[in-house]
């Protein structure tokens, strides 16, 4: 199979050709041809949700959501069977954790790393009025990402700075070790993905924001070493 992937485009097609509703087969270049960084959004957090709430609620609820791990999943986002020797680092926020060991057990080294943590948020600081789950986090978020919401917590620049780091931190580990897994979330993976781009990296497997997303970025090594 290695022999028949000499590009980024046909790397791209070994990824498009998979079916979205099983685990993706994350490609094994025996000649080491290719860096791969593997970003993976946890999965959906066991956590009773109700249609509205108000501040006292929804102050709880994002409290409790940084507190639980995540609903059990049928089919892992990543096929781990033929996985060998492969770094799996992991937010230490206990939904990314969780999601962690319910993919890979004890067969990898995981290692936990607050840096991998998701940008912070902030409930705004007033209403207090029954509103849907949606406009407290989204409005929390822009607000946030404005500058307007970040008092005691991580500002957007911080977590950018924090981001940017993480990238150039994966690159140098998957020209290492040639690939590398991250169990992280939404924000931070898309963030850490823009970054990877803009140096070079292509995204060669497009998994989107939902749970158990999984997102591929990958680039061709200088030289190839002999596994």
């Amino acid at each position: 199979m290695s022999e028949e992937i000499p590009s980024i485009k046909d790397l791209k097609l070994y990824y498009s050709h998979q079916q979205p509703s099983s685990c993706v087969e994350i490609f094994n270049d025996a000649a080491n041809r290719f860096a791969q960084i593997i970003l993976i959004r946890h999965g959906e957090p066991e956590l009773e949700r109700v249609l509205w709430y108000n501040r006292r609620k929804i102050i709880t609820y994002s409290k409790k959501y940084d507190l639980v791990g995540v609903k059990p999943f049928e089919v892992g986002p990543i096929c781990t069977e033929n996985l060998e020797n492969v770094k799996v680092y992991h937010s230490t926020l206990p939904r990314a954790q969780h999601t962690a060991e319910l993919i890979f057990g004890s067969r990898f080294q995981m290692i936990p790393d607050s840096r991998f943590r998701e940008f912070e948020k902030r409930i705004i600081p007033f209403l207090n009025i029954h509103l849907p789950l949606k406009f407290w986090t989204v409005v929390s978020r822009v607000l946030w990402y404005f500058g307007f919401n970040s008092r005691e917590i991580e500002n957007v620049k911080q977590a950018k700075l924090r981001t940017r780091a993480n990238a150039d931190f994966l690159a140098k580990e998957a020209q290492l070790h040639r690939t590398v897994m991250v169990v992280a979330h939404g924000f931070h993976n898309r963030y850490v993905s823009k970054y990877l781009r803009k140096n070079g990296w292509h995204l060669v497997r497009k998994g989107g924001r939902s749970y158990l997303g999984v997102n591929i970025l990958a680039t061709r090594v200088k030289q190839a070493i002999s596994s």
